[in-house]
């Protein structure tokens, strides 16, 4: 079985793509892939961290407060950013993730599951200081029925799924927005 990329996490990626520049950093990290996640906030990753006592938006500004520099990315510097050795580790997280749930398609949740597996974020950091890693996060989805094979994505297009997370590493400024 091919797993595919979901409409969902093509635009969380985009969305990582935007926080990195908006932060001023080149290189998109596990963190703005967090960032991804809370800023596209309809979707089950979300609703599990609610669920689960976590304060988005204190978690967004612990992220945020990490990440900022003195300036952002023009939009036109697009083409320059990469994603960090530990985004890619990540990213290749989710398609285990996807895979071991029996999902066709990756997901948000798979995503948090993949950065709570990760090492060495602030995001990370903030839902371990909760009481959260990727066993908790794993067990509430399991619970939830959030981790179940689906093939459905509510907001699936036609050519959604197209890319692969390989291609979506090696063209970070491909992705659409």
């Amino acid at each position: 079985m091919q797993t595919q990329v979901s409409q969902e996490l093509l635009k969380i990626i985009s969305y990582a793509r935007d926080e990195a520049m908006r932060t001023g950093d080149y290189s998109i990290s596990t963190d703005h892939l967090l960032l991804g996640i809370l800023r596209h906030a309809d979707n089950d990753a979300c609703a599990t961290l609610k669920a689960l006592g976590v304060d988005l938006a204190e978690l967004k500004s612990t992220v945020e407060g990490s990440l900022f520099r003195p300036s952002g990315i023009a939009y036109g510097e697009a083409d320059k950013l990469s994603f960090s050795r530990s985004a890619q580790n990540t990213l290749n997280l989710c398609i285990i993730e996807a895979t071991m749930a029996g999902a066709d398609k990756i997901f948000a949740t798979h995503l948090l599951l993949a950065i709570a597996g990760s090492s060495g974020s602030v995001g990370l950091g903030y839902l371990k200081s909760m009481g959260l890693d990727h066993s908790s996060l794993s067990a509430h989805m399991k619970r939830s029925g959030l981790l179940s094979a689906r093939s459905v994505d509510s907001q699936e297009s036609p050519a959604a799924g197209s890319m692969s997370i390989l291609r979506i590493i090696s063209s970070p400024d491909k992705i659409a927005s």
